[in-house]
């Protein structure tokens, strides 16, 4: 019930403020769009998180519709203590089925093989996104059902769906709810990145809802962008 209703509260706020501008994303804040890179795009993508974790994700665009990378994830880097990488680096990877045209939203399958804080991976994912035109601005609409349970797949199906605007060009806004079909865990995160070419910074603000307690944390994302 909780969880239907911090939904529903989600989705109300998520129309009230949808205003912006088209961006390029290929995720919201954890959530994977349907988006993809370009063709000879080279991507690296860090997340600094609570203990002193830092998920290091370089990307490429091998065509326009394919993208291939891989994660490293290094925990207590920052802080005392031992630190410990997480080998071996793991897959990531995203094809994008359907442009967004018209009445047809973009449609992806992708792989994650690595997550940070304490989520576990995302898996096999298929992303829909759809950005919708009100004059001069854009929305972005994304939903993504994923799983990493193969064997049961049909009974570990979770998911994430959220929004993204841009105030200007280089300033955009970001919000999802994501995991909240199975019992243990509800994550609500919002974000604000700028980008000063060719680096994007992002603060992230996550609040895991789970069955007895409520904890949040405070992430920051950089981002940079080449072609080769």
């Amino acid at each position: 019930m909780k969880k239907a209703f911090i939904c529903t509260a989600f989705i109300l706020a998520a129309a009230v403020y949808s205003f912006g501008a088209q961006a390029r994303n290929i995720e919201l804040v954890d959530v994977p769009t349907a988006n993809s890179m370009l063709k000879a795009e080279l991507r690296y993508d860090v997340k600094f998180y609570s203990g002193g974790g830092v998920l290091n994700r370089v990307y490429v665009g091998i065509f326009d519709r394919l993208m291939i990378g891989a994660a490293l994830n290094v925990t207590n880097l920052v802080g005392t203590g031992q630190i410990q990488v997480i080998l071996p680096p793991k897959l990531l990877g995203k094809f994008r089925i359907t442009d967004d045209d018209g009445a047809v939203p973009a449609i992806a399958i992708g792989y994650e093989g690595e997550s940070y804080f304490d989520m576990v991976a995302r898996g096999v994912f298929l992303s829909v996104t759809k950005e919708v035109m009100l004059g001069s601005a854009f929305i972005q609409l994304t939903g993504t059902v994923y799983s990493n349970q193969f064997s049961e797949i049909l009974n570990n199906i979770d998911m994430g769906a959220g929004i993204a605007f841009a105030i200007t060009p280089d300033l955009a806004l970001s919000a999802e709810a994501d995991s909240f079909l199975l019992d243990n865990s509800l994550n609500i995160n919002g974000g604000i990145s700028y980008r000063f070419e060719p680096i994007t910074l992002e603060v992230i603000l996550k609040y895991g809802l789970g069955e007895n307690d409520i904890r949040h944390s405070r992430v920051l994302r950089l981002t940079y962008i080449s072609y080769f």
